[in-house]
């Protein structure tokens, strides 16, 4: 059904710089948002897919379905849907352009990510589909092709056309996503919930772990019935070196009895944060030593500097934060100096002196040199800050924070004023018994 579509110079507002991709029912291309200054992605579907007779109907309701997500659901591991035109001439979605393809080229056993690259990539994919859920969204078509995918371990799960609003009471899309990542009760008429997702999301990471699908069969009626009734083989049959933690993991995420699988992505994703916390962590994670960005999320999550910070702006903490280990006895701040950076420590214990008077004793989630954001400007440091145990400090520069986003910004400084006001409160008690 592949339609043949002349050069198309601009797309309503957008120019377009070039056809990224097409489909038997549409055609994505890369343009510009010259108002924004940025490059878009803009799914175009043909006319005459929607005008079809026997299909036109569904491929419509799920571009529409799709379309009404703009501006909803906003999160770092999801595709961000920025405008949506549906009409008898042109409908089209535009989106977030992101370079680097999807996950699908890493699915196969001569081009395998490594092992706890995979683990982060899932546990960004489970907080992507938490914040969905929090939404009322089901997915109900994830796979390998539908997880966009940048560098390292970012990742962003995209198109949300096949997906069920469990608090809406409109009509939704039926027949929809892939048989090779539909859950059993699926494949038995039940209805797609939470744990029809996490079962789908589980054959993701089994393919990346191993290369391969789960379950191999040359028609459909042989596949359904391996989903139904066969367990797969683990991935270490098929790649050396995968720690059997991720194994069980992928196990319980493709229990074929809902009741034995993750409940909710809340699990889900806490097996996956311990393996970097916990004491099963594996030894490849014992020697590595950068901090992952699940750490980093495990930590931040639990400070109390950020208690009040929504999901998004933990990851934009994550994103303008760089992290450190530091021995007992390192100096973080030395009075006098020059700085525009703060600290907050993520975990271990920092002693602040002035001259050689002991000020105060700060831990986990309490921040240091804040000032100097305060003050927008460099000012010289009024004292000394040294570790006095491990510790593990967050630095974020004042120019970093100012070009966060406005809530991230209100946040801290929410914070920050909060600190200053309990430092004060401190300070004068201290005065009042001397």
């Amino acid at each position: 059904m592949t339609q043949a579509v002349p050069a198309i110079e601009t797309i309503g507002k957008y120019k377009v710089v070039r056809e990224l991709g097409r489909g038997a029912t549409g055609a994505v291309y890369l343009a510009e948002d010259s108002f924004r200054g940025r490059n878009v992605a803009i799914k175009m579907m043909f006319p005459e897919v929607l005008k079809d007779a026997e299909d036109g109907e569904h491929y419509r309701r799920m571009f529409l379905n799709e379309a009404s997500l703009a501006g909803k659901i906003l999160h770092p591991h999801i595709v961000g849907i920025y405008d949506a035109v549906v009409d008898e001439q042109m409908s089209y979605i535009v989106m977030e352009y992101v370079e680097g393809g999807t996950l699908e080229r890493f699915c196969r056993e001569d081009s395998l990510l490594d092992t706890m690259t995979v683990a982060e990539i899932i546990f960004k994919c489970v907080r992507a589909m938490a914040f969905a859920f929090s939404r009322g969204l089901i997915h109900r078509d994830l796979k390998p092709g539908n997880i966009l995918y940048k560098s390292g371990s970012e990742i962003k799960v995209c198109d949300f056309g096949a997906a069920m609003d469990r608090i809406s009471d409109k009509t939704q899309v039926t027949a929809v996503g892939s048989p090779l990542y539909m859950s059993p009760e699926i494949l038995n008429g039940a209805k797609a919930t939470q744990q029809s997702d996490i079962y789908a999301l589980g054959v993701v990471m089994y393919m990346l772990l191993a290369g391969r699908l789960p379950f191999e069969a040359s028609n459909h009626a042989s596949l359904m019935y391996q989903i139904v009734n066969h367990e797969p083989d683990p991935p270490s049959r098929f790649r050396e070196g995968v720690p059997a933690v991720l194994e069980d993991i992928v196990k319980q995420a493709m229990a074929k009895d809902p009741a034995r699988r993750y409940q909710n992505w809340e699990e889900f994703g806490k097996d996956l944060q311990a393996l970097w916390t916990g004491e099963q962590a594996p030894q490849v994670i014992k020697d590595k030593a950068e901090v992952s960005d699940t750490e980093r999320f495990s930590l931040v999550q639990k400070l109390a500097f950020f208690k009040d910070f929504p999901e998004n702006e933990l990851w934009e903490v994550l994103r303008i934060s760089k992290w450190r280990p530091f021995k007992p006895g390192s100096v973080l701040i030395s009075e006098g100096d020059q700085g525009d950076s703060f600290f907050i420590l993520a975990s271990g214990t920092v002693r602040v002196t002035r001259g050689k008077r002991l000020l105060n004793v700060l831990g986990p989630g309490d921040c240091i040199g804040e000032m100097s954001y305060l003050a927008k400007k460099a000012t010289p440091r009024s004292a000394s800050v040294t570790t006095a145990s491990e510790s593990m400090i967050m630095k974020i520069r004042a120019e970093d924070l100012s070009a966060a986003s406005e809530s991230c910004r209100r946040l801290f400084d929410r914070k920050f004023l909060e600190t200053l006001v309990e430092r004060l409160e401190a300070a004068n008690q201290q005065l009042a018994v001397t």
